[in-house]
């Protein structure tokens, strides 16, 4: 079994910013609903620290999370966003290091299909597969996508084992 990591796709900019908008936001409602509906005030303020505490402990289950790739299955739990697994004999369609162009537009047609699971980074590898596969995203719900779009630290090793394990053994 292989192991592939994507720290890099982490933001902490976009993590600090987020968290400095939330907390603003926050302390902003709480002071103008606290006298005049302090339950709503209290529901509010604790939604917003459970968003906080949920964006900190995504960023750092992306940190400390792999990709796993073995002769049977790819297997891939991003942080806390998604998880799924896609057998390799699913993976053929292509794999490619994707330029502007091989990415679909959000909104489009064309990525009805397709989802970015570094988002916000940019993918550097392109997984189309043969066979739809379903996704696990936040809250439990489910969607069906046939390309994988993946930011990962080392893309060449990653196409690399894919092309490898391809590759039938020879036979004796």
């Amino acid at each position: 079994m292989q192991e592939f990591t994507y720290r890099s796709a982490r933001s902490g900019s976009l993590l600090a910013g987020l968290g400095l908008a939330l907390f603003v936001e926050t302390v902003a409602l709480h002071l103008w609903l606290a006298t005049r509906h302090p339950v709503l005030a209290w529901l509010l303020t604790s939604a917003s620290v459970g968003a906080l505490a949920w964006l900190a402990a995504d960023y750092r289950a992306v940190g400390r999370g792999a990709l796993r790739l073995d002769d049977e299955a790819f297997e891939f739990r991003v942080g806390y966003r998604f998880a799924g697994r896609v057998a390799r004999a699913d993976i053929g369609a292509a794999v490619v290091r994707p330029d502007w162009r091989a990415l679909p537009a959000a909104g489009t047609r064309a990525a009805a299909d397709y989802v970015n699971l570094m988002k916000p980074a940019t993918p550097n590898v392109l997984l189309s597969l043969d066979a739809p596969t379903t996704l696990r995203l936040p809250g439990g719900v489910r969607r069906s996508v046939r390309r994988l779009g993946l930011h990962l630290d080392d893309p060449r090793g990653f196409l690399t084992a894919l092309a490898l394990s391809a590759v039938p053994a020879a036979e004796s």
